[in-house]
């Protein structure tokens, strides 16, 4: 009966208007707080060590079952099954049934235009031109802490929870097979714990423990953590932190300018970011290329793909570049604000 009222109340907040925005706003910081408080006693990943038990019972149950000539194995085998997918959702996994970014920052998707998006990255490139500093090298427990210290003060209204001095990212006992699949951190939705692979740079760490760690602050959305980790780094006062915000948008800038803007203005666009930069972004490549197994690669982005369109990111890993249509809409929103306040003052006057 438990089970079953669980899962009636994952389904009742899947399907009904603000369920999924009750849960991330009301019930997920209580679960977060108390799975990531219990967690943060172990240094490794629990995530891992619950998934290898998980696995361990799901294959052993029958064998044991049948050792002691127990009936109805496959009925006892779905319901350890569906107990995995409740403590799955109600641990994390209902974030996927939120309100959408825009509708949470009250402002309108942007149709696209190619004069606004030539702005946009225009204004990125010379960002990120000033952003450069050829010294990459971080303190990463003073990183995280400057980086928690700026999601703290994010107005309520937007919908993360506030992080805890207590999360950090959990030691990997996988590590080898998470760049084997190109993984470079993921969030544990069993005990509420981030993990960060553990061969990334000083120039990759802060922007992806940020984007890790806006997924333990209940951000389902791969594109929106982008966001909110380009957002919080390259509003940073650290140069190392900065320069790693822009570093790791530029991979989504130049998938979208590759597929929107002609090869000649491609290439006149790629001219304007610094040679040192490129070279950066190359060597970060390059890196994870050697260390990544093509086989399993395509597993797991095959597999990725399909759980991200069954919980409601109906683009899959596509996802991941829709950041730059964020950051757009958000930009173009201030603009239309600051145009508002001017018309409004020149009337008064």
């Amino acid at each position: 009966m438990v089970l079953a009222c669980l899962l009636a109340l994952i389904l009742i907040i899947r399907i009904i208007p603000f369920g999924g925005e009750f849960y991330a706003t009301c019930l997920y910081p209580y679960i977060s707080f108390g799975l990531s408080f219990i967690s943060s006693f172990c240094p490794w990943s629990l995530e891992e060590i619950l998934v290898c038990i998980f696995g361990a019972l799901l294959l052993l149950y029958p064998i044991i079952s049948l050792l002691c000539r127990k009936k109805h194995i496959l009925s006892g085998e779905l319901e350890i099954l569906l107990w995995i997918v409740v403590w799955f959702y109600m641990g994390w996994g209902c974030n996927y049934f939120r309100d959408s970014f825009y509708y949470r920052l009250m402002i309108f998707p942007k149709d696209y235009e190619k004069e606004t998006f030539y702005s946009f990255i225009e204004e990125f490139s010379d960002n990120l031109n000033k952003s450069y500093t050829d010294n990459t090298k971080i303190d990463k427990p003073h990183v995280m802490e400057i980086i928690k210290s700026n999601f703290q003060n994010i107005p309520a209204g937007y919908g993360l929870t506030k992080p805890q001095s207590f999360q950090k990212p959990k030691n990997l006992l996988f590590n080898e097979l998470y760049s084997q699949v190109g993984v470079l951190g993921y969030m544990g939705p069993f005990m509420a714990e981030s993990q960060l692979n553990e061969e990334l740079s000083d120039l990759e760490y802060p922007f992806t423990y940020a984007h890790e760690l806006s997924h333990l602050l209940g951000i389902s959305s791969e594109a929106e953590a982008n966001y909110w980790a380009f957002s919080i780094c390259s509003r940073s006062d650290n140069p190392q932190i900065r320069y790693s915000a822009y570093h790791g948008l530029l991979p989504y800038v130049v998938n979208n300018a590759m597929n929107v803007l002609d090869e000649e203005k491609y290439e006149n666009w790629m001219k304007t970011i610094k040679p040192e930069i490129l070279e950066d972004s190359k060597k970060t490549s390059s890196f994870w290329k050697s260390r990544r197994n093509p086989q399993l690669n395509k597993i797991q982005n095959f597999v990725y793909n399909i759980f991200l369109k069954s919980n409601n990111i109906k683009d899959g890993m596509q996802n991941y570049n829709q950041v730059i249509g964020m950051l757009i809409a958000v930009k173009e929103s201030q603009r239309e604000t600051l145009r508002r306040q001017g018309r409004a003052l020149s009337v008064k006057q």
